[in-house]
């Protein structure tokens, strides 16, 4: 059951069900000793994904999905914007000096994928608070029920497969034209 007084998950005792975020009791009162606090709008249009954004405890799928990560949240245009950009700072990087070029492109990956770790749940909370103010002005007095309708929910899944989809067409086209100008 969750509270719905900030939409967490509630705990059960033999008395009572009760929310250990809010304090509020299923009866309708609240636990003495708990200061009520409100979740954040983005918290509630998060849901839970929150805490793992928030803190960035998924850094391992960041660190390898790099800018498709932000097509996974539903950023598809920045995720493939940000995608040829690093694949043109590993060619830099390759092209840099002969004789050391795989190294140079071993760190130019581990550097760009490092950025992309440290950044992109911090690029994610940017836009969805802009997401959030812009239901906010198209919601004025139902916005909260809005945000957790929405919950966060992207099809990630579906924006991922775009992202790899427009990826390899992109690829495909790369190579004839890479064939055509050299072939």
């Amino acid at each position: 059951m969750r509270c719905p007084r900030c939409n967490k998950l509630m705990t059960k005792d033999k008395e009572h069900t009760f929310c250990t975020h809010c304090g509020y009791l299923d009866n309708g009162e609240q636990i003495h000793g708990y200061v009520e606090e409100q979740a954040s709008d983005l918290e509630i249009y998060l849901g839970k994904d929150f805490e793992k954004i928030w803190r960035n405890t998924n850094w391992l799928s960041n660190l390898i999905l790099g800018p498709l990560y932000l097509c996974y949240r539903g950023f598809v245009l920045l995720g493939l914007i940000l995608m040829p950009l690093e694949w043109l700072f590993w060619a830099l990087m390759y092209d840099s000096f002969s004789h050391f070029r795989y190294v140079l492109l071993a760190i130019a990956i581990l550097i760009s994928r490092t950025i992309f770790m440290a950044t992109n749940n911090m690029i994610c909370i940017y836009f969805y608070n802009r997401r959030i103010k812009k239901i906010k002005n198209k919601y004025p007095d139902t916005y909260l029920e809005e945000l957790r309708k929405n919950n966060g929910h992207v099809n990630n899944y579906m924006s991922l497969f775009l992202a790899l989809l427009l990826f390899v067409l992109f690829v495909i086209s790369f190579i004839f034209i890479y064939i055509d100008l050299w072939g």
